[in-house]
């Protein structure tokens, strides 16, 4: 992927040194060269982009940093921009690269990532805590194993900004799938990090759109194409999505790029809208996909008496499909709501169950 350089004028060496060093930090591609003052105008030549911590000459690839939220202006007709100098750096570093691409035409050349993997939650009915699960297993790989994860939802009315913190003049999913389908834009297509939010612990989602879920009127071609875009950027090891108990085109689509489904549920023996889900998916995809498939027992609480050994080897093979792969434990302490985020604590019962389908799925032993 290529650099773009970067200059930033600022009189104040402190906050012009703590942006250069945050924007490198979100943004390995940026190469970044700090100014106190005008340099020549043949050495700003040399740069992509120009930070200018002041009003004055803003235009074309010089951007202004404004003091206040007030004082944005993105001016896409004059291609004048000023942007909030104390904004959040990785929404910064999304809209400079955006910029960038509508500035010079140019876009991002991926290094593609040959080990990502793609893990699909899904559910027989709706209200199963596959949502959480998804969410939960994805904040373990990026906190607790450095992993590089998005997040995507098909539930029809997202739940996508309950876990993350949404920005203003935020570009949103909408945005992104107007580039990626449409011919006249696809050779200027945006970084991707220009469409994104994220959670506490970076884990990236897409802004969503208002009103239902566009992915979900995606085919399965669209959605097909729009994984691989996402896969093709190079940016993550991991694609995560809450499938739910969606079965359109799209939805199955998930189902067959998903290296590893998890299969939400509260009881081992499979129930009877679990058994049709079942039949219907290897009536259209065959039987393989079971061996793609794990369960995984959400609000799971501990009987009063053991079972009686002989009950359990009654069991059929046709009564438990799957293998259960994790335990998630009834645990509402585990669960809370923070500054109108919800927050999933990873170090409870809940959390030792994540954390047992996580090493599973990274050793390949999830099956």
């Amino acid at each position: 992927m290529e650099n773009i350089k970067l200059a930033i004028i600022s009189e104040d060496r402190e906050y012009g040194r703590a942006l250069s060093l945050a924007l490198v930090d979100v943004y390995k591609n940026f190469t970044i060269t700090l100014y106190q003052s005008d340099p020549l105008h043949s050495e700003l030549g040399a740069f992509d982009l120009i930070l200018k911590d002041s009003q004055a000459g803003i235009g074309g690839k010089i951007i202004g940093l404004a003091e206040k939220p007030s004082m944005v202006d993105r001016n896409y007709e004059n291609k004048a921009f000023q942007l909030y100098k104390y904004s959040n750096v990785r929404q910064l570093a999304g809209e400079l690269l955006f910029i960038y691409t509508f500035l010079t035409g140019r876009k991002a050349v991926p290094i593609k990532n040959h080990s990502l993997k793609t893990v699909a939650f899904v559910s027989a009915e709706g209200g199963g805590g596959c949502t959480s699960a998804a969410m939960a297993f994805a904040q373990e790989l990026k906190r607790f194993h450095g992993k590089r994860v998005m997040y995507l939802s098909m539930e029809e009315l997202e739940s996508t900004l309950e876990y993350m913190q949404p920005f203003p003049e935020g570009k949103s999913i909408s945005e992104y799938l107007y580039y990626l389908f449409n011919d006249d834009s696809r050779d200027r297509m945006p970084f991707i990090e220009s469409f994104l939010v994220f959670d506490y612990y970076g884990v990236d989602a897409f802004l969503p759109a208002p009103g239902r879920n566009l992915l979900k009127g995606l085919s399965g071609e669209e959605m097909q194409y729009f994984l691989g875009a996402v896969m093709d950027t190079g940016r993550y090891d991991f694609i995560v999505i809450d499938v739910g108990c969606d079965l359109g085109k799209s939805a199955l689509c998930c189902y067959e790029m998903a290296n590893h489904i998890c299969l939400v549920a509260e009881q081992e023996e499979v129930s009877y809208k679990e058994g049709r889900m079942l039949e219907y998916l290897v009536f259209l995809k065959g039987e393989t996909i079971i061996e793609r498939m794990a369960k995984v027992l959400n609000r799971y609480q501990l009987p009063a008496e053991e079972e009686d050994p002989s009950t359990a080897d009654e069991k059929s093979q046709e009564d438990v499909m799957l293998h259960t792969a994790a335990v998630l434990p009834q645990d509402p302490e585990s669960f809370s709501v923070q500054d109108g985020i919800r927050s999933i604590s990873l170090d409870g019962p809940y959390g030792k169950g994540i954390k047992e389908l996580t090493e599973a799925v990274l050793k390949n032993a999830l099956f």
